[in-house]
Parts: C-alpha cells; sequence; structure tokens
C-alpha cells in the first residue's frame, strides 16, 4: 500500500450475515449472476462439483494456487477468539489436499468485456464486475443483482477467503483464469498490504503499476489446461464461467445447496429457464428441472430447528411448486384484471364477491392481474403497468406464506398472509418498469422489499407507497376474500342454553314468572360516557369536545387500527408493523393528522399522545380506506396521582 491509502477491512460480507445461512447465500448469488447472464434464452444449466476426500488436489500439486499466499493469513493484534481460531483453521487448510467446490455454469456468455478496462465504472463489462470493483455493479436495470456485492459469497464460502474463476466468453476460443484471496488490511515484514489479492499473471511493473490480467489458455496453455483438469471443469467447449472455491466450509453440503436451490429458485426451474446438477463423492447424482423438481422437492432435507422457516419445509415447498406449475400456464384471459388494491379504494366492487369467495373456499385457485402505474423522478407521467398474484386455500398449513419473485429472484423475507391458511405467489416481470422500482427498494441481499431504502426515493415518485401496495395486495384481497361479514346466530347455543327463541329474535318478550318462562335479565349497566364526540368523516375520523366540555389542560393517547372480524385489531397493526407493512403510516404521505386547539406529538406506530387546549378542540384524522376503524382514547394520568389510564372511547 501507499502511504496515502486508507486504512479499511472489508465490510461486505457483513451485509449477508444475517440475511440466510452460508449454503443459501452462495446458491442466491451464484445462481442469480448465472441467470443474469443468460444466454440467447438458453436454458442456464449450473452444476455444482464436490471434489470431498477422494476427489482433493493433493498438497503438492495445491501449492501452484496458494503460493505466496500463508505469509498473510495472519491474526492481527485485535484479533477475537473467533477469528484466531478462523485464521488458524485456515493456515492449518494449506498444509492438507485441497478439498474443493466448483460451480459451473452453461448457457450464459462467460465474463464479457475488456480484462483492460478498470475505469470507476465499467457498464456492461462482467470481467470488470467480477474481478475489478467492489460495491459497484456493471449490470443494467434488467438484471437479477445491483450491488456489485454478490461475488462476495465465493470468498465466503472458503476456509482460506479465496476463490479462482475460469470464463470462456461467448465468441471465443481461450479460457481466462483469474482469482482473488480477501483479507484484512494487514503489515508482512514491515510492509503494508491491502486487503484484496489477486490470482494474476505475473508482471515486472511495481505496485503502483500492475494491473492485474488473467492468465489465458492462448499464451499460458499448460497451466490453464492443468487448472481445468485439476478441477474437472467443463470449460473447454462452452461459454460461460466456472468458480472453484477452495477449502469450502463444512456446512457447505450437497443435500444443504439442494434445499437451497429449490427453496430460492424453483420458478425458473419450473419455467424451464434453469436446470441444476449436483454430485458429491459416494451420493447420488442430482438432476433438479422442469421435469424431476417434484421428485426432488421430496429427499431435500429439513433445517434445524431454530434455523427453519415454515415456508421452506418440503411440504411446503411442494404445495408452493405445484401453485407456480398452475400459474405459468395461465394465459391471460385466465386473469381477474382489477387495479392494485390499495387502503382508500376497493378495487373489488366491481367483481362478483360472493362468486369469488365460494370458488376460494372450494379450493379453487385465483389468478389476478393486478394494474399499477410507476412514475421515475423527472417523468411527467406514471408508466402504466402490472404484476400477477396467485391465490390457493391451504387447509394444511398451519400459517400462510406468500411468495414474491422479481424476474427469477426469490425476495424471501416478507410473510404477510400467516394469519390465513393461504398460499399466495407474486410475480413481477424483472424487466418492468415495476421491476425496476422494486429493484431500487431492495438491499444488497435481496431479501426484502424496504420502502425506505434510499435507492427508492432518489429514483421514484411515490416508491414508498407502490411498495407498500405491492406488499400487501395478497393480504388485502384475502381479506375480502376468507373472511365474511358478521351473520347472527340466533341458535348457535340453544342447546346448552334453551330459552325463549322469541326474545331473542326481537319480540316483546313476557316479563311474568311460571311454568315455561323465564325472566328476561335487566341489561348490563351502561359505561360511563365518553367525554369526547367521535364521528366518520370521508377517509377517516374525527375527534372533538362537546359543547361546554372542561378539557382544556388534559393529556390522552389515541389508537386507532382497522377493525377485523376475527382477533384483536391493535395485536395486528403491531404484527402487520413489525414485519414492515404497517396497515397505514401516519405521515410520510400516508395517514394526516390535521388539530384544532390541541398540542399533537409525533406519532408512534398508530398511536399519538395529545393535550386539549380549548374548548373548540378537535382532531381530523383522514387518508384512511373505508373500512371500520376502532378507536380507542384514554386519558394520561399522573402516577402520583395514584391513578391509571382507563379507556375512554
Amino acid at each position: 500500500m501507499q502511504p496515502w491509502e486508507i486504512n479499511q477491512n472489508p465490510v461486505q460480507g457483513e451485509f449477508f450475515t444475517t440475511a440466510a445461512d452460508l449454503p443459501e447465500r452462495l446458491v442466491r448469488e451464484a445462481l442469480q449472476n448465472s441467470l443474469d447472464a443468460r444466454r440467447d434464452g438458453e436454458t442456464v444449466l449450473v452444476r455444482f462439483t464436490f471434489s470431498g476426500d477422494d476427489g482433493a488436489l493433493p498438497a503438492s500439486a495445491a501449492t501452484r494456487y496458494l503460493e505466496g499466499l500463508e505469509p498473510h493469513i495472519q491474526a492481527d493484534r485485535d484479533a477475537d477468539a473467533a477469528e484466531r481460531e478462523a485464521i488458524a483453521a485456515a493456515r492449518a487448510c494449506l498444509r492438507r489436499p485441497m478439498t474443493w467446490l466448483a460451480i459451473e455454469d452453461f448457457g450464459t456468455t462467460g465474463l464479457a468485456g475488456d480484462i483492460r478496462a478498470n475505469e470507476e465504472k465499467e457498464a456492461g463489462n462482467h470481467f470488470w464486475g467480477f474481478f475489478r470493483s467492489i460495491g459497484i455493479s456493471p449490470k443494467n436495470e434488467d438484471a437479477g443483482g445491483s450491488w456489485g456485492l454478490g461475488k462476495w459469497v465465493f470468498p465466503d464460502a472458503s476456509m482460506i477467503n479465496a476463490y479462482v474463476g475460469a470464463t470462456r466468453r461467448a465468441g471465443e476460443d481461450n479460457v481466462l483464469v483469474m482469482g482473488m484471496a480477501v483479507l484484512r488490511t494487514h503489515t508482512v515484514d514491515g510492509v503494508k498490504h491491502p486487503p484484496y489479492g489477486q490470482f494474476a499473471v505475473a508482471d515486472d511493473h511495481g505496485d503502483d503499476q500492475w494491473l492485474p490480467l488473467p492468465l489465458d489458455s492462448d499464451d499460458d496453455t499448460e497451466f490453464v489446461l492443468t487448472a481445468i483438469e485439476d478441477f474437472g471443469l467443463g470449460r473447454l467447449d462452452e461459454p460461460g464461467l466456472s468458480v472453484v472455491v477452495p477449502y469450502p466450509h463444512e456446512d457447505i453440503t450437497s443435500a444443504a445447496i439442494a434445499r437451497a436451490v429449490i427453496a430460492q429458485y424453483f420458478l425458473p426451474i419450473v419455467r424451464g429457464d434453469l436446470s441444476i446438477e449436483i454430485s458429491a463423492p459416494g451420493e447420488r447424482r442430482r438432476y433438479i428441472n422442469a421435469e424431476t423438481i417434484n421428485r426432488e422437492v421430496v429427499d431435500i432435507p429439513q433445517l434445524d430447528s431454530q434455523d427453519a422457516h415454515d415456508e421452506e419445509t418440503p411440504e411446503s415447498l411442494a404445495g408452493a411448486i405445484r401453485l407456480a406449475q398452475w400459474a405459468i400456464g395461465r394465459g391471460d384471459g385466465e386473469h381477474i384484471r382489477l387495479p392494485v388494491p390499495r387502503r382508500t379504494s376497493d378495487a373489488l366492487a366491481s367483481l362478483d364477491l360472493e362468486d369469488l369467495r365460494e370458488r376460494y373456499e372450494n379450493g379453487e385457485r385465483l389468478a389476478f392481474n393486478l394494474e399499477i402505474g410507476v412514475q421515475r423522478r423527472g417523468a411527467a407521467v406514471r408508466t402504466p403497468g402490472s404484476f400477477r398474484l396467485y391465490f390457493e386455500r391451504a387447509e394444511n398449513l398451519s400459517k400462510g406464506h406468500d411468495y414474491f419473485i422479481r424476474g427469477h429472484l426469490s425476495i424471501p423475507r416478507m410473510d404477510h398472509v400467516e394469519r390465513y391458511k393461504a398460499r399466495a405467489l407474486v410475480l413481477v416481470d424483472g424487466e418492468s418498469e415495476l421491476g425496476h422500482l422494486l429493484r431500487d427498494a431492495e438491499g444488497p441481499a435481496h431479501v426484502v422489499w424496504d420502502p425506505h431504502e434510499q435507492r427508492l426515493k432518489d429514483r421514484w415518485v411515490g416508491g414508498y407507497a407502490r411498495v407498500q401496495e405491492v406488499r400487501r395486495a395478497a393480504v388485502l384481497l384475502l381479506q375480502r376474500l376468507a373472511e365474511r361479514p358478521d351473520e347472527q346466530q340466533f341458535d348457535a347455543l340453544a342447546d346448552l342454553f334453551p330459552a325463549d327463541a322469541t326474545a331473542i329474535k326481537g319480540r316483546t318478550p313476557s316479563t311474568r314468572v311460571g311454568p315455561g318462562r323465564s325472566r328476561v335479565s335487566d341489561p348490563p349497566p351502561r359505561t360511563a360516557p365518553s367525554p369526547f364526540d367521535v364521528s366518520r368523516s370521508a377517509g377517516g375520523f374525527s375527534l372533538r369536545a362537546p359543547r361546554g366540555n372542561t378539557l382544556a389542560g388534559t393529556d390522552w393517547t389515541l389508537r386507532f387500527a382497522y377493525d377485523v372480524v376475527r382477533g384483536n385489531a391493535f395485536n395486528l397493526f403491531e404484527r402487520g408493523a413489525r414485519q414492515g407493512v404497517p396497515d397505514f403510516v401516519i405521515g410520510d404521505g400516508g395517514v394526516e393528522i390535521r388539530e384544532r386547539s390541541a398540542r399533537v406529538e409525533p406519532p408512534a406506530g398508530n398511536e399519538l399522545r395529545f393535550r386539549v387546549e380549548g374548548s373548540d378542540f378537535r382532531l381530523d384524522v383522514t387518508g384512511l380506506d373505508d373500512r371500520d376503524v376502532v378507536v380507542d382514547v384514554r386519558p394520561i394520568v399522573a402516577a402520583d396521582d395514584g391513578g391509571s389510564e382507563d379507556e375512554a372511547s
């Protein structure tokens, strides 16, 4: 390193630490890159090959790939116990046979682009993106990835934090080999080194002038052919990319890879866009494609209980696969077309809800095409678009699940239909403007559509609302399809509590006591009248102080939530808020609060505090839809008064 260079340690891996386990991350990013490089509509084949101990490279042969690395693998003085243990394990690897995992794709373009280019951004140069950039993506908007960090899973999967890539590009006959080791800023023999070490062609230039270049089979024929043979690569005849992970971590197994493949990429497999081969010594070779996926899903391993996601059990995934197979067979005319459901509109008003409810309750699958418009910043008008949503009732589930997929990429960490025993599949065209908007709502791990993502705010008008509408479309529709209006059942408890049915049905009962008669009990005592008047208004409600009130100077809390047929409305609101998709948001273009003769504190969720400052007090809440709203107003009683908060309305 030069004296002026900033000291830094790579933190890219931290973006992924809570996103998924290691095999899941590896599969997610590797297949995303391969599908982004798909060539001319071909089926992409990705092959995972484990060497195991039987196919490990002898230590003497492994040195040609590891020479010079060992002095750099060292713990710094501030390393904690876990890091020191990992460093010791990495150094031990260098003295034993090299186990490896090769991940190869076919039906792809390979790492196209000028191998000598290294400007601050090389749009479309995928060789540069893979070997020469961190956090800068050369991909266009239609791609699955967008942060330039996905390749980080390859060194992360290696016990020595290294990888080697071999690529043959479409239209070329030669094979290029290059690699990288990712460590920390460190000092060796008094010389400070950056975190990134290259496996590349040797060069006589000084460090400040050297540009790492790949070994080329035209120039370094013997070495490249030896590498292809050492790792059993199929790179001589077909374009694509092969990545070798030396000394893969022990929890990366063929069974774990199979589970992650099916859980995250069942849709492109069902479509025929992707097929997978997985081989390991002593195990049967797995072929996962459109014809075999229904059989293979039965054989995937269960997750450990502490890591388990119910939607990723073999039984649940099998149901999702069947729904996806049904969905891709639906023509345009088989979809119910309507505007995307919103809080402030009833998209289903023009439909025969009773018919849809009956079809849903009878187990019939439903297909919707939901229309939605998006608008880029600087554009004069919205661009019309749509996405597709598929439902089925699933009584065998312990809770409902929704699966969100943009293009070929699954977005796994969103679940909004848990309270319904239903399965929902949400499909967004990755090449559409809506797909581009949702791509900007994803963080580096691509596991959630976050309406607060800064890129979304910078590039789109109303991006927050559009993300919420797509995320909540399934639950808003299910609220109407799976829940019937309340119906009176006059004789529900007749067997337990026989009584005069005429009294229940509203006829004037007799109060005489005698044979066959029951005295009508007195009505329950009435609660104290509310100190406020609450009334419905367009898009919300109003809270007023009655004429002649003496409320000035008093403090109150106000909570409100959409009413529900079953459960507690406030608990359900809080659950949605914890999942990042509350029913509404106060402010930020959502629900608005206007006050008169009041001082209102900033809201927290669906609750706000206010002080009444005059006899003409009034609060108006707008921006809600036409559902019933539960309103809870309570006084704030000082602790030294010995009181507590009592419900007032």
